[in-house]
């Protein structure tokens, strides 16, 4: 695999690996864990010459991985904590206030720039975010899947010019 293609994969997939397995995981530490095992895992198995008869459910395939590795680590979390649960150290229940107010922030950005959407597309990325199924989209909206995937297409470039424009500068940028 190209190594300009494998940076461009990790960059887009990056974010909503992270975000899946935080959420999932709810430790920053164990997401972080989670991420690089699913990048590694989905750019082995392309490395070994297997594919995709539909690129366009990348996304999905790379989320199923992230899905099953988050399983494995709360399993083995819980057989863990099982042995572990004996001599336990004490919890820390400290807050990490510059995740919570960088995580405030990015909300509140993603917000802005759904309302500055037009109403189509911010209704459909805000349905996405809200864990809608694309069936169940594609029955909301009277459209066939293969144009839904057209109507998120355009929405996704929407909100990324929208991004663009409302980013602090240098954060996120790449040279293309």
């Amino acid at each position: 695999m190209d190594p300009a293609i494998e940076s461009h994969f990790i960059a887009y997939f990056k974010l909503p690996v992270w975000n899946m397995a935080r959420q999932r995981l709810r430790s920053r530490d164990w997401a972080e864990d989670a991420l690089q095992e699913t990048l590694m895992r989905v750019l082995r198995y392309f490395r070994s010459g297997k594919g995709l008869d539909t690129p366009e459910r990348l996304p999905a395939f790379v989320l199923s991985f992230c899905r099953n590795i988050t399983r494995e680590m709360l399993k083995d979390l819980s057989r863990s904590r099982q042995v572990n649960e004996l001599n336990a150290d004490p919890v820390d229940s400290r807050v990490d206030l510059e995740f919570e107010v960088v995580s405030m922030e990015q909300r509140e950005m993603v917000h802005t720039i759904l309302s500055g959407l037009g109403e189509k597309d911010g209704k459909l990325l805000r349905a996405l975010l809200e864990g809608a199924e694309k069936e169940e989209l594609c029955e909301r909206l009277g459209v066939t899947s293969n144009y839904l995937r057209v109507l998120l297409f355009r929405a996704r470039k929407q909100f990324q010019r929208a991004y663009l424009k409302h980013r602090p500068k240098g954060v996120g940028s790449t040279k293309r």
